[in-house]
């Protein structure tokens, strides 16, 4: 019953707001092809986040230990947060995505320490949610006294607002985040066009591999030079690899200690 009354509001969304609806048949569409895709294994190393942060900054002395520590109180923040929706149903306008719906911790880690060492003028991400990874980005804008993030997520499914995306960021940081409702197919290219350059993109929004691709091929031109290129969940598909490889990069692969299967791809263009 509860299946079917989600399948029912979702068939309700769609013929009351079209548009959306087309946009949940496409992402369906690109997840079914991405099934018959046969994945390729990296070229690149999959190293911890300590010897990811000595690999691009030889000179950098941060530790993980250090890092959690400075984000400690948005570890509390989150903690807090979630806990008031523990008895909330999912989906539901109240929890309208999952609770570990989120970059893993040493991927927040690592933009948190990446945004404090080459102190971005530009952020761009895709893929927002509860908005976790946006705010380790911010907490580090906040202290670098410096820099603008600005994030796309858009309202795909009758149980998501506007409201909802982003709610998890604390108030004190939100002075250097603008937020842009739509696809990154609509949205991405135009803010690009505005800004001229980026210090760092990061692609976490819709996993398919022609998704991704059209993101990274979108963000690339408008990096700037020693800028960051960023993916979660890069072994879904062979998007990240593809790309790195037409463009003779050289990325590294950040694993996540507590779940293996959870790898952010990282690519500086030079």
């Amino acid at each position: 019953m509860v299946e079917f009354s989600k399948y029912f509001s979702l068939l309700k969304f769609s013929i009351i707001h079209p548009k959306e609806g087309m946009d949940m048949l496409t992402a369906a569409r690109q997840s079914h092809e991405d099934i018959k895709q046969n994945i390729s294994e990296h070229t690149a190393a999959t190293i911890g986040l300590e010897e990811t942060l000595i690999q691009f900054f030889p000179n950098n002395e941060l530790t993980k230990d250090q890092l959690i520590q400075n984000t400690k109180e948005l570890t509390t923040h989150f903690q807090n947060y979630f806990e008031k929706m523990r008895d909330e149903n999912f989906p539901s306008k109240k929890k309208p995505y999952p609770t570990d719906y989120s970059i893993n911790e040493d991927s927040r880690l690592f933009l948190y320490a990446l945004c404090k060492i080459i102190k971005p003028e530009i952020v761009v991400e895709t893929g927002i949610a509860y908005g976790i990874s946006s705010a380790y980005i911010l907490q580090a804008l906040h202290e670098n006294d410096k820099g603008t993030l600005y994030s796309i997520d858009n309202v795909f499914k009758p149980w998501e607002s506007r409201e909802m995306i982003g709610n998890a960021i604390p108030k004190n940081l939100q002075n250097r985040w603008k937020l842009i409702i739509g696809t990154s197919s609509e949205k991405l290219e135009k803010i690009f066009q505005s800004i001229e350059k980026a210090d760092i993109f990061l692609h976490d929004s819709l996993h398919t591999y022609k998704n991704m691709l059209l993101e990274f091929q979108t963000a690339w031109p408008f990096i700037k030079n020693n800028g960051f290129l960023l993916s979660d969940d890069i072994g879904d598909n062979n998007a990240f690899l593809e790309f790195y490889l037409a463009n003779e990069g050289h990325p590294i692969l950040l694993k996540n200690t507590k779940n293996v299967e959870t790898t952010l791809g990282i690519l500086r263009k030079n």
